[in-house]
């Protein structure tokens, strides 16, 4: 796909009221950057990992099933989820819909934009 036309969201996730989202947004816009991608749509949540239902995550989740997204870019797997039961629920859905997903600090990247 032409990465003009690629939507692309960011995901990050803090645990708590003291973390800030800011070290992980300058690396994951940067990426995009670096990928010539234009600007994505945020989602940001702070919460623990450990829950399923996330106000960030869900409307991320709401734009896939819309098809409104190509790629997530987030900066682990653990800001997605901790479970590995949880995690492969979100991948799963995001292959179902054809989004790939990023994680900047651990190499993967499901996308054929390589």
């Amino acid at each position: 796909m032409n990465s003009e036309r690629m939507r692309i969201a960011i995901y990050s996730r803090v645990s708590t009221e003291k973390q800030s989202h800011d070290s992980q947004l300058v690396e994951l816009r940067a990426y995009c950057d670096r990928r010539g991608w234009p600007a994505a749509a945020e989602y940001l949540d702070q919460i623990s990992g450990a829950k399923f239902t996330r106000q960030g995550l869900d409307k991320l989740l709401a734009d896939v099933r819309r098809s409104r997204l190509d790629v997530i870019v987030c900066f682990k797997l653990d800001r997605l989820g901790r479970s590995l039961a949880h995690l492969a629920q979100i991948v799963a859905e995001l292959a179902a819909h054809n989004v790939a997903l990023i994680c900047t600090s651990q190499g993967i990247d499901t996308s054929d934009h390589n």
